[in-house]
């Protein structure tokens, strides 16, 4: 186990595609940290670069305080998953699981013994003798994370592990991911375009965007404090609604001049953020806003109704319980608590300092 600590990363390619901008960043040991980002944000570059298939173009990348910069993927006693197993077709699950031990001279009895125990954690003991063609998607995604265990690396590295499974077995999978991970204590990386996973799994997110570290904490720092209005808009399911709005005589005005509530601080255009589930319908004399419901997306437990608000160009999302009497085409009363809003600069995209006059119950 180990701790790692990055210090002013770059990748920069041939062609000066600059992929990593400077990235600061300090995992503890035994942590599981996420990192989670739109398509080309970097993070699969920064995994690579952790593992040692990509070269590091400046900075510096310590595990446990040793600089690795220039040491070669197996010396740097780092195990990674892939999305795509990665296993040898002609190979039993035995023999994927102990061929690392194998080419590390490990006696065979040593080795035996490490895959029985590993394959026992993962349930894997009836299948040792099968090839990889023989089992399912999850049990060649375990049988993966298996020749990872065996190995006790100091670090696991997860490239989108999850990411060719159907939707029930990825929910199964990360759950054994994350009761594996805290079992065995081995400092973690986990890559993942899929925020709900990255919620699930994290004890810290790293958002990125662009090559850049957007924000870290909890994912419950992240979902209530967002920093940006990328970080809010990325962080939730279904997204962060934006409203256009404006600050005239110290007042926050939406849509046809709704008005919300009072900001002294702040002046011009803004974007007024509110999550679908803290948007409350209630009676027309306690309304905010009205809203023209143009479609519902029933869910079971839960109800999506999606609105339109007369002076907005967004369509406004609302969470409402999933027995909720509703309609297509019917008008909403909606009520916006000011303690659940989140204020945004629209240039910068920044989190404005404004402070609800409602107590902040997020």
């Amino acid at each position: 186990m180990a701790t790692l600590k990055l210090t002013a990363l770059e990748k920069t390619y041939p062609n000066g595609h600059r992929a990593l901008h400077g990235i600061d960043l300090e995992i503890d040991d035994g942590e599981m940290v996420v990192v989670v980002g739109p398509s080309g944000c970097g993070k699969s570059t920064l995994l690579r670069c952790l593992a040692g298939l990509e070269t590091i173009s400046s900075g510096e990348l310590a595990i446990a305080g040793q600089r690795v910069n220039e040491l070669e993927p197996a010396a740097r006693d780092i195990a990674m998953v892939f999305q795509n197993y990665a296993l040898y077709p002609h190979m039993s699950v035995a023999d994927n699981m102990g061929y690392a031990l194998k080419n590390r001279g490990v006696p065979k009895p040593e080795r035996r013994r490490r895959v029985a125990e590993t394959a026992s954690l993962l349930g894997l003991e009836a299948l040792l003798e099968r090839k990889p063609g023989q089992l399912s998607g999850g049990q060649r995604q375990r049988v993966a994370m298996g020749r990872a265990i065996v190995r006790e690396p100091r670090v696991f590295l997860f490239d989108e592990p999850l990411s060719n499974l159907d939707a029930a077995l990825r929910v199964q999978m990360r759950l054994e991911i994350r009761r594996l991970q805290k079992r065995l204590g081995i400092t973690s990386v986990y890559v993942t375009h899929d925020q709900v996973e990255a919620m699930t799994l994290a004890d810290r997110l790293v958002i990125m965007n662009g090559g850049r570290i957007e924000q870290v904490g909890t994912p419950l720092e992240l979902y209530a404090r967002p920093r940006t209005r990328f970080v809010a808009g990325f962080i939730g399911s279904p997204a962060m609604n934006f409203l256009e709005a404006r600050v005239k005589d110290g007042e926050i005005i939406v849509g046809d001049g709704s008005v919300l509530a009072p900001a002294a601080d702040i002046q011009g255009s803004i974007a007024v953020g509110i999550r679908p589930e803290h948007l409350r319908v209630v009676d027309a004399g306690e309304a905010d806003l009205t809203a023209r419901v143009e479609m519902l997306e029933p869910l079971g437990a839960d109800t999506l109704a999606y609105c339109r608000v007369s002076g907005l160009s967004l369509p406004l999302v609302i969470r409402l319980d999933g027995g909720a009497a509703l309609a297509e085409g019917q008008t909403l009363a909606v009520k916006l608590p000011l303690s659940r809003l989140h204020l945004f600069d629209l240039d910068s995209g920044e989190r404005l300092p404004w402070h609800s006059p409602e107590t902040s119950i997020v």
